[in-house]
């Protein structure tokens, strides 16, 4: 439209980040970019190409339409991101999901059940432990007078209070045998997930309020913030019931949700012999498989959104 536009586009080798020396570069009347490597240049999975875009300012430019061609009629197409990036070709990488809730030693998992705040705290300790690489001291002395030193869950209450994401009935009581509720479940939710960091960026549904929650109740920025994002749900009436308890097999519905983890029910179905099965949760429940997902160790491939699962552990 008789603007002047620069872009500085840089092609560098993705492994070694070394400039690819010879790569003609052309942008069209639409802007998009093609990138014809050198002779010699190897592109596959093994030797991947980062193509960068920029301004004049220096600043990313998102979305920007790539196309890059090899010598050897390869071609790879795709987006720049939010970095200004495309690396080409695109390859599956295997990541892992933990165990981030355990059944009963009498062989149930207790899907109906009310979740405990002891119990509450050790999932979200699990979670961000394995992510950030920590472990978890068994036996810790917390501020809380009713959390024994030598109490099963007494390291996962420290190390979120540690964190900054529970917080005790009041200073000196955590209350760790009471049944959690909604509105506590959330708050503590939305609090580990602004610790955590990385989960589901898709906003499934838009917050419209529950009319049994109102602007100055205690959770209802939290309760806000998980209901935009998707990650809860109210009730048919309009309410959210934010005193009511709240259940295991609810819980491991809400955190599965709320990091984008899916079962792969073709694989579980395929390996149900060698699953962490409980005689209280059925393939016929209609949780199985978000129980699967968060009871079972396994190596997953991400392609169009869902889990291909490669391997349990």
């Amino acid at each position: 439209d008789g603007d002047r536009w620069t872009l500085t586009v840089k092609v560098i080798r993705t492994d070694t980040k070394r400039p690819i020396s010879g790569s003609d570069v052309s942008i069209g009347k639409t802007g998009n970019i093609t990138v014809k490597l050198p002779d010699g240049t190897d592109m596959d999975k093994n030797h991947r190409i980062t193509v960068i875009v920029t301004d004049h300012k220096k600043n990313p430019q998102e979305n920007k339409n790539i196309t890059v061609k090899g010598d050897l009629n390869q071609t790879e197409k795709g987006k720049t991101d939010k970095n200004g990036e495309l690396t080409v070709p695109e390859i599956e990488e295997t990541e892992r999901h933990g165990v981030y809730i355990v059944g009963y030693t009498d062989g149930t998992f207790g899907p109906s059940r009310s979740m405990t705040r002891s119990e509450a705290a050790a999932i979200f300790a699990r979670l961000l432990a394995e992510k950030n690489g920590d472990t978890i001291s068994t036996a810790a002395n917390t501020k809380f007078t009713d959390v024994p030193r030598n109490a099963w869950y007494s390291g996962y209450v420290k190390y979120l209070a540690n964190n900054g994401i529970t917080y005790g009935k009041s200073k000196t009581i955590f209350a760790p045998n009471d049944a959690i509720t909604r509105a506590e479940f959330t708050a503590m939710a939305v609090r580990f997930f602004e610790v955590y960091g990385d989960g589901s960026k898709e906003i499934m549904e838009q917050f419209g309020g529950f009319n049994d929650v109102s602007s100055g109740y205690w959770a209802a920025e939290y309760i806000r913030y998980a209901a935009k994002h998707g990650w809860i749900n109210g009730y048919e009436d309009g309410t959210f019931r934010p005193n009511n308890t709240i259940t295991r097999a609810e819980v491991t519905t809400i955190v599965n949700r709320m990091l984008d983890r899916s079962a792969d029910e073709a694989y579980v179905d395929r390996h149900a012999d060698e699953l962490e099965q409980f005689t209280d949760v059925p393939d016929t429940h209609w949780a199985y498989y978000e129980v699967a997902e968060a009871t079972n160790a396994h190596d997953y491939d991400r392609t169009s959104g869902s889990e291909d699962w490669t391997q349990l552990w």
